[in-house]
C-alpha cells in the first residue's frame, strides 16, 4: 500500500471513478465502464451470447463456466480450436482491465480496485467489450498534489505501479490464467504474453493521448512486474525527424492468425524483425 494513499469506497468511490473515467472517455470514446451493479448471467445455465454480463468472480471460480465462455468466443471468431479461442478471449479481457487502470492512473492519479469479486465483463463479438465496477474501490495516489508533480517523484511512481500490478495482474489476471489452464491444455507463456502485450498497448495508447512522459512509466511497469511478464516482448522507440513512434515487439504469438482471414498482429513474433520494424517505420512516415 502506498504511504498516504487514500482508499475510497462506497458512493464517494463511485463519484471519483466516474469523474476520472469521464475524462478518459473524452480522450478515448471506446474506453468506458459501468459503475455500479449489473445483472450477470447465471453460470452453467445462461446461454453465452453477446450482450450478457459475466461476473469475473464466477469465471475464476468455475472452470467449466469459463470453458463455455471460450466456446462462445470460438463461435464468434470462427474457430473450434478452444486454445485459440481462449488466447483471444484472455487477451481482450486483459486489455480492458489494464487499459482502464492505466488510463485512470495517468489521467486522474487513481487506481481502481480490480478484485474479481467486484467486477463484471460484458460480451461483444464473443470477447470482453465492456467492464463494470460493481462495487467500486478507488486508491487515490495524488492526495491534493498536482498530478505531474506527483508523477515526478520516483518512489510514488514505483509504489503506484506496484499497486496497479497487485490489483490487476496479481489479484485478477493471475487467477484467471490459472483457471484457464485448469480447463484447457494451453501454454502458460502464451497467456502471459497476451497480458504483456495488453499492458504495453495500454501504456502506448495513453502515450498517444498524453505524450512521451508516459514512456518511462511503461518501461518501469515491466521492470517492477513479476517474472511471468519478463522476456515476452520489449518496447521499441523509432524516431524520424520530429516524429517518434513507440512500439512493442512480442516474443510469442497470440494465435490470432489461426482464425479466418489469417491476419497477423503488427507486433507478431512470427513476422521477421526487419520486416516488422520496416512496417513500423512506414506507419511513422505515414
Amino acid at each position: 500500500m502506498i504511504e498516504g494513499c487514500d482508499v475510497v469506497v462506497g458512493d464517494e468511490a463511485s463519484t471519483v471513478l466516474a469523474e476520472t473515467l469521464g475524462r478518459v472517455g473524452d480522450l478515448l470514446s471506446y474506453l468506458k465502464a459501468v459503475i455500479g451493479p449489473v445483472e450477470c448471467a447465471v453460470p452453467m445455465t445462461a446461454q453465452v451470447e453477446d450482450g450478457i454480463w459475466l461476473a469475473c468472480g464466477d469465471l475464476i471460480e468455475n472452470a467449466d463456466w469459463l470453458g463455455r465462455v471460450f466456446e462462445g468466443t470460438g463461435r464468434a471468431i470462427g474457430t473450434d480450436d478452444q486454445v485459440v479461442a481462449a488466447s483471444i478471449f484472455i487477451q481482450g479481457y486483459a486489455y480492458r482491465l489494464l487499459a482502464l487502470a492505466v488510463a485512470s492512473f495517468t489521467v486522474g492519479g487513481i487506481v481502481p480496485g480490480s478484485a474479481p469479486t467486484s467486477m463484471a465483463i460484458g460480451l461483444g463479438r464473443g470477447r470482453a467489450s465492456k467492464v463494470a465496477y460493481c462495487n467500486p474501490t478507488v486508491f487515490e495516489l495524488v492526495n491534493g498534489r498536482n498530478l505531474s508533480v506527483a508523477l515526478a517523484d520516483q518512489p510514488t511512481v514505483d509504489q503506484a505501479l506496484m499497486l496497479l500490478l497487485d490489483e490487476v495482474v496479481e489479484g485478477h489476471l493471475r487467477p484467471l490464467i490459472a483457471t484457464t489452464r485448469r480447463q484447457l491444455r494451453v501454454g502458460d507463456r502464451l497467456l502471459w504474453g497476451n497480458v504483456a502485450a495488453s499492458a504495453s498497448t495500454a501504456f502506448r495508447t495513453m502515450e498517444g493521448c498524453l505524450g512521451p512522459w508516459i514512456i518511462p512509466l511503461g518501461h518501469r511497469f515491466f521492470e517492477l512486474g513479476p517474472s511471468d511478464l519478463q522476456g515476452l516482448g520489449s518496447f521499441l522507440l523509432i524516431e524520424d525527424d520530429a516524429k517518434h513512434g513507440w512500439f512493442w515487439e512480442r516474443t510469442n504469438c497470440c494465435l490470432f492468425d489461426r482464425i479466418p482471414g489469417h491476419a497477423r498482429c503488427a507486433d507478431c513474433s512470427l513476422t521477421p524483425s526487419p520486416e516488422r520494424r520496416a512496417a513500423y517505420a512506414r506507419t511513422l512516415k505515414g
